[in-house]
């Protein structure tokens, strides 16, 4: 007889007994005994290896395989011990299915080395095959992606879309592993083809990755688009309001959108985010003076130097707070000096709340450095300069010279606006 005669008879009268193995690894699998199923299924595999006279896979690469599976190598040393030759061994389906049911069983025990490694072996007993084993490659993905290692997780969902690109969900988690990466545009490739799937979105958040990712690669446009169907479903996101804002500001010059946004923002935004409160003022003030409206321009930017001088009073308090905590630091170390050591614990109370204060004070003048005060003051005194108010223009050209903000200008403009004044004209 024939060595395919054989194979088939061999196959033929083995099928009932082999499909019962896979079928009972399969049952045990899905009642997630997972020991069992992985004994079960590794017995069939051994008895399967040490029957195969002359076969394809060499006693040493067996013996890989249970040391992988003991534990006593690494995936990484066993790929590299492997004898060269062929990926693919031959077709055989119930090999194949046992080393997948292994896989799927050490990946849930968490051990992801084995389970990468009865992945390959599955793939080398079929043949790849569109539509049906997407599904492996999918699987082993998620090994990679709870081993942290997110270039082989992609790569692993890039061969699951293209085996079954029908699957859309492979195109949501392929574009949202891709955003975080430097492909951007493959990212809304798919992110987009995942949308183009889907009549309506009960999580808007893909909505705001797109629009990021747009903004990444310079268009501006989408970005807002996608920006307004994220505020569709979340109005109330003020941060959302603020950034589309800035985009219709500074990037497509829409002032009519970055004055709503910025509006609704300020109602939404915490009273404690000074920052983004500041500027959203200082941007709906910028537009009016851009606009001529300096009535308006001249309400909004005193809203942003509000903020400001509330910053400053709040340093300030904490300043003297300070001096007064180094006062009664000095008066305690007298106290240490005349009891001995064991007075010093209210020293170092002392000491760390003075540390705390100063600290906070360094995060106050960071966030000062940040919202413009010259620039504002400078606006000010403009906007009730062209209004005819020149005595505050004038507060303000000085305040702008505190703030070393244009500064020379602004002497000029001082100089200028008091000389109006004593005229008359």
């Amino acid at each position: 007889m024939g060595i395919l005669a054989s194979l088939a008879f061999l196959a033929f009268a083995g099928g009932g007994a082999l499909s019962q193995t896979l079928d009972e690894v399969a049952g045990l699998y899905d009642k997630r005994d997972y020991n069992a199923a992985l004994e079960k299924a590794r017995a069939r595999m051994a008895a399967i290896y040490e029957g195969r006279s002359g076969g394809r896979i060499t006693p040493a690469e067996h013996d890989i395989m249970k040391n992988l599976e003991s534990g006593k190598i690494l995936l990484r040393k066993a790929f590299r011990e492997r004898k060269p030759g062929g990926f693919f061994i031959e077709d055989n389906s119930e090999l194949s299915e046992l080393h997948v049911y292994a896989a799927r069983c050490y990946y849930r025990q968490g051990k992801y080395d084995e389970a990468l490694s009865h992945y390959y072996q599955a793939l080398r007993f079929r043949i790849i095959t569109r539509g049906r084993d997407d599904i492996l490659y999918h699987e082993m993905a998620q090994v990679y992606r709870d081993q942290s290692r997110p270039d082989a997780y992609s790569r692993m969902l890039e061969a699951a879309y293209e085996l079954n690109p029908s699957k859309t969900d492979y195109s949501l988690e392929l574009g949202l592993s891709l955003s975080k990466t430097n492909e951007k545009k493959k990212s809304i490739f798919h992110l987009e083809r995942y949308l183009g799937s889907k009549e309506d979105l009960e999580d808007p958040k893909l909505h705001l990755v797109l629009g990021n990712l747009y903004e990444d690669t310079g268009r501006y446009l989408d970005t807002v688009e996608h920006y307004k169907k994220y505020l569709a479903k979340k109005p109330d996101d003020g941060y959302i309001h603020f950034a589309l804002g800035f985009i219709a500001y500074r990037r497509t010059g829409n002032y009519g959108l970055a004055k709503s946004s910025f509006r609704e923002s300020l109602k939404l935004l915490p009273q404690d985010d000074i920052l983004r409160r500041s500027r959203a003022n200082e941007y709906i003030g910028d537009i009016h003076m851009k606009d001529l409206e300096f009535d308006r321009a001249a309400e909004v930017y005193g809203n942003t130097a509000r903020y400001q001088d509330e910053i400053l009073a709040d340093m300030r308090g904490r300043i003297e707070e300070i001096k007064k905590i180094r006062e009664d630091i000095q008066k305690l170390r007298k106290t240490v000096a005349e009891k001995g050591p064991d007075a010093g614990g209210e020293v170092f109370v002392e000491q760390e709340k003075k540390g705390e204060l100063e600290l906070k004070n360094r995060e106050k003048e960071y966030l000062f450095t940040k919202l413009n005060a010259g620039k504002v003051r400078w606006n000010l005194a403009c906007s009730y300069e062209r209004m005819g108010d020149l005595v505050k223009a004038i507060d303000y050209y000085r305040e702008a010279v505190a703030f070393d903000y244009n500064s020379n200008r602004a002497r000029e403009r001082i100089q200028k606006l008091q000389l109006k004044i004593m005229r008359g004209y």
